[in-house]
């Protein structure tokens, strides 16, 4: 049984001055995207201008094209693909009939990440001996058109693959204040990070989740851990964690896993009520 979504074939091509492909239609989709240059797009049965940073889906059946005018150079970097039915039903966007809705222009920060993604996607291709290399690749793709899709909805760029680095030096000192309490973390942004506001909102639009909130996730993921993985008492957890009280520990553990701590270690896996 293949995984999916199964790509089918890759590779980033540089077209030519004046050149182009008058439009074919297949049985599978193809996400393109026009690279460093524009070009004249064959896309819904119309012809449409495009700058350089757009993204293309054109579904199974569609007939597509592109026709370049005589100083446009692009580079077209394009998967052709199968997906299965669920990836649809999750990212409805992908298989909108509408082709409008199947086009993206992308920002700086979304061209860097679609790059990144592509070229881990092309990477994992020649690495066919290695472990999971079907799943791999799969996944790559998974991720690619799932970026996408979120792109029509001001979604963010994947964790761990956004180029701005004042992102990614808040997402270090998250990381490193994990075990610390909540005063800590709060002294090293203000020592650390000049203008907190403006970086604070452009990491949410990345990461979906505020600063302090994505801490206090990550807190509540490394305490369950400690919670299986190690005998050490709760109140022992609680103080690693930054926790002045054992209370306020068991109150935002509840609030997130929906029991206690104790009741957690005793049964991780559910079936219990946040009173237990």
């Amino acid at each position: 049984m293949p995984w999916y979504p199964h790509a089918l074939s890759w590779g980033c091509s540089q077209t030519d001055p004046g050149g182009g492909f008058s439009g074919h239609a297949h049985e599978h989709d193809e996400i393109c995207l026009v690279a460093n240059d524009g070009s004249l797009m064959r896309h819904g049965g119309v012809e449409r201008p495009c700058e350089a940073g757009t993204v293309f889906l054109f579904r199974r059946g569609e007939v597509h094209g592109y026709r370049n005018g005589p100083r446009q150079q692009p580079n077209l970097w394009l998967v052709h693909f199968l997906a299965d039915e669920e990836l649809y039903r999750a990212c409805p966007v992908l298989a909108d009939p509408d082709p409008e809705r199947r086009v993206w222009r992308l920002d700086e920060a979304q061209l860097e990440a679609w790059r990144a993604v592509f070229n881990r996607l092309m990477a994992e291709s020649m690495s066919t001996t290695a472990p999971g290399h079907a799943a791999a690749l799969s996944g790559w793709l998974r991720l690619l058109l799932v970026q996408a899709a979120r792109w029509g909805h001001d979604a963010a760029t994947p964790a761990g693959i956004t180029p701005d680095p004042a992102l990614a030096g808040l997402w270090e000192l998250i990381a490193q204040h994990i075990e610390a309490p909540e005063a800590d973390f709060r002294a090293a942004v203000a020592r650390r990070i000049g203008n907190y506001d403006s970086l604070r909102h452009r990491f949410k639009r990345v990461y979906g989740q505020a600063p302090r909130d994505l801490l206090a996730q990550m807190r509540m993921e490394r305490a369950k851990h400690l919670l299986l993985e190690t005998e050490d008492a709760i109140g022992a957890i609680a103080g690693r964690l930054g926790y002045g009280r054992l209370a306020e520990f068991t109150r935002a553990f509840a609030r997130h896993a929906g029991c206690s701590p104790s009741a957690f270690r005793r049964q991780p896996l559910g079936g219990f009520s946040a009173t237990d």
